[in-house]
């Protein structure tokens, strides 16, 4: 019987020395994702942008693994951002600008964006409202500020507001407030000339309004915090974006006009130095009779002073 156990124990033995040197040959192997969807879910109140393309809530996007991701955030004209969540975790901090960064994503993300109404209704909207609101004026033209778009329609937001420029491609908006926007500019035949997302970012610090080109190349409108009109001008490039800058305002009926003003703006003169461009040998005959004319009266008033000195000593 003792034999018959310790034969059982060797064959034993020999198959745990065998599972052994079979577990040194095995390697265990982990299927890792190639790529990962992130889910973006927001309620009413504002837009979402991936690529600059509007992102429809409930959109599930594929990026690849350890890839990077930018989302944009627009606002609707009465609300703000509220809240951002990724996977349950608050992020609204990370905003910036209304994009939201996301670096080596490594696993699958469910993105909630919250927007909220800017409390307009409360008793006292001044000590409660995030939103900053202002009116809007300036310009619109095609290339350079020498070339304005009459009747150009500009589409803010999705259409969240819209105006029309005049003849003299001036145009105005009763109210904008800060935060990321979108504008769309067409022509007066309809056809879109221009497409730019910029920020509008009101500042305490600020005393006059400037804009700020990021390094992605977002221009940041910035806008001293007790501004009530603000004067942006809207330039279309030949390549579709939208060059802003500071407006320059008119001047208003206190102030008049200086003289160097008075003096470029005179219908007279302008028509004055047309002529003499238009015709130089004559205008330089006339300017050298006038020039001895005058030389002509200045010895003759001396003559007479001359004449009437004498006249008293004698």
């Amino acid at each position: 019987m003792k034999k018959a156990y310790s034969v059982l124990l060797c064959v034993l033995l020999c198959f745990a020395l065998q599972i052994g040197v079979f577990a040194e040959d095995m390697q265990l192997r982990t299927v890792v994702p190639g790529q990962h969807e992130i889910t973006v879910t927001y309620n009413e109140g504002g837009y979402v942008l991936y690529e600059d393309e509007l992102v429809p809530s409930g959109t599930t996007i594929v990026v690849p693994r350890h890839g990077a991701i930018t989302l944009e955030i627009i606002c609707s004209a009465d609300c703000h951002i509220e809240t951002v969540t990724v996977n349950d975790e608050d992020v609204t901090d990370q905003m910036e600008y209304g994009e939201l960064p996301l670096q080596n994503v490594y696993t699958d993300l469910n993105i909630v964006f919250g927007f909220a109404d800017c409390n307009s209704e409360m008793p006292h909207p001044e000590e409660h409202d995030p939103c900053h609101r202002f009116a809007l004026q300036g310009g619109v033209y095609s290339g350079d500020r020498d070339t304005p778009l009459p009747n150009a329609s500009m589409i803010f937001d999705f259409g969240e507001i819209e105006t029309v420029s005049d003849r003299d491609g001036q145009y105005s908006i009763p109210v904008i407030k800060d935060g990321r926007h979108r504008v769309e500019i067409k022509n007066s035949e309809g056809v879109i000339v221009g497409i730019e997302n910029f920020v509008i970012e009101v500042r305490a610090d600020a005393a006059e309004i400037t804009v700020e080109t990021l390094e992605d190349g977002t221009q940041v409108v910035v806008v001293p915090e007790e501004t009530e009109l603000a004067d942006l001008d809207f330039i279309v490039n030949s390549d579709g974006s939208v060059t802003i800058l500071p407006g320059i305002p008119a001047p208003s009926a206190d102030e008049p006009p200086s003289i160097g003003e008075i003096i470029k703006d005179n219908p007279v003169i302008i028509q004055t130095g047309a002529l003499i461009r238009e015709n130089p040998t004559e205008a330089a005959v006339l300017f050298g009779f006038a020039f001895f004319l005058l030389l002509f009266l200045l010895f003759a008033r001396r003559r007479k002073r001359d004449d009437e000195e004498e006249e008293n000593r004698a």
